[in-house]
């Protein structure tokens, strides 16, 4: 035993520490089996005494954590053009979609929280990166949440060392007690509040069973959605190349079509609450793409056509950059959805799906990316694009009818 405490000693007393922390806190992003969190309060603990430095120890730890979670990011951004292949493993699928929900409802946040949730690093990390969350505000917020989880770890170590100066192994048992207790605490606290949320989800009534309609309405609320377009399927010919197959004046791309040609039953026009902005290059257009963004003021001009679920899907698949197949899961998730909710089936651009609002029992639906304005870097779109934009604006301030309502928030 002293042997061994020798051994300690001398290792964590040693100018190589720094080193070592900061391998230990970069590989632990990519291979979470390394215990650095372990390592650096077991060094903390003997810093208590003055050797090693603790303002080392953090900025060791700090910098180590932000290189392995920026090579998991990375890792993340290598991947993403393969998810839709992993998807058919069900454990990788429900982790990518615990990913995506997260940074779709908080952003950055979830990477400073993930540090101190089990497995949740490098679940923020990598899913950070399958979405495309901008590299300099990852470095932000990833850096944040490391310096948070070195003074965290480093202040345990202390503590235990300085409880226990003379005897240091109770001193490190004594930290890294206290770490697993909190982070327990933590974790069944989490639990709890999502058990709950469970509960209340399995027993709250669908949107759909609290209304009266007729026979016909009925029907028409279990087959079709309008499907609110806020880009360039505002311009009707637009949307008919989704619809019909074909390519629209200035794009690069020739759409296959849907499996059901059949032109909108309907159309009006419609004021959403929030507003678009421009990011990420159309592989269409070339240039940034239109996407929707409920939180920031509006309103904006959008159009909404009757189509049936099936077709609404089909469009969904080529936006996505897929084609068109039987059985989609958006034609029943737009059913299965609530009012103000959102849903996220992949790390695309257009892989968002928001239930907006309904009209007469009907699902209104659009889809967008999983980011927000402020979470991504704006760019410009071309001018092939913007004429069409303008083509669909036009038409949604001719048209003419009933103009239905969109949720005050999503």
């Amino acid at each position: 035993m002293d042997l061994a405490l020798e051994l300690l000693t001398v290792t964590l007393t040693s100018p190589w520490v720094y080193l070592l922390i900061v391998v230990a806190a970069a590989l632990d992003s990519l291979a979470p089996i390394v215990p650095s969190e372990t390592l650096l309060i077991t060094a903390a603990t003997f810093a208590a005494t003055g050797q090693p430095h603790p303002a080392g120890l953090v900025l060791a730890a700090a910098g180590g954590a932000l290189l392995g979670d920026l090579a998991s990011h990375l890792v993340g951004r290598f991947a993403a053009a393969g998810v839709g292949r992993w998807r058919r493993w069900a454990r990788i699928a429900k982790l990518l979609e615990s990913a995506l929900t997260a940074f779709s409802r908080r952003g950055g946040t979830v990477l400073i929280a993930g540090r101190f949730v089990p497995g949740g690093r490098s679940l923020a990390t990598i899913g950070s990166g399958l979405l495309g969350f901008p590299v300099r505000a990852f470095l932000l917020w990833d850096g944040i949440g490391s310096l948070a989880w070195a003074l965290y770890s480093t202040g345990i170590g202390l503590i235990g060392g300085t409880l226990f100066e003379d005897r240091p192994l109770l001193g490190v048992a004594v930290g890294i007690g206290i770490a697993l207790a909190i982070t327990g605490s933590a974790e069944l606290v989490r639990r709890l509040l999502s058990l709950r949320q469970r509960r209340r989800t399995r027993h709250r009534p669908r949107f759909g069973n609290l209304q009266t309609r007729d026979v016909m309405m009925e029907e028409m609320s279990q087959t079709h959605v309008w499907y609110v377009s806020y880009g360039s399927n505002m311009a009707r010919d637009r949307l008919a190349c989704y619809l019909q197959g074909g390519r629209p004046p200035g794009a690069m791309v020739t759409y296959p079509g849907a499996r059901d040609g059949t032109l909108p039953q309907a159309e009006a026009g419609i004021d959403l609450p929030g507003t678009i902005y421009f990011a990420g290059e159309s592989k269409v257009w070339g240039g940034g793409m239109a996407f929707y963004d409920h939180s920031v003021p509006g309103p904006t001009p959008a159009k909404a056509y009757l189509i049936t679920a099936e077709q609404f899907a089909d469009v969904a698949a080529q936006e996505m950059n897929r084609p068109p197949e039987p059985d989609s899961p958006l034609e029943r998730l737009v059913f299965d959805l609530p009012a103000g909710s959102s849903h996220s089936v992949g790390p695309g651009g257009y892989e968002t799906l928001l239930v907006l609002d309904h009209a007469d029992g009907v699902p209104m639906v659009t889809f967008t990316a999983a980011h927000g304005s402020a979470d991504t870097e704006h760019t410009q779109p071309q001018e092939p694009y913007l004429a069409m934009l303008r083509t669909g604006t036009a038409e949604v301030r001719a048209a003419s009818g009933l103009r239905l309502p969109a949720a005050a928030q999503v």
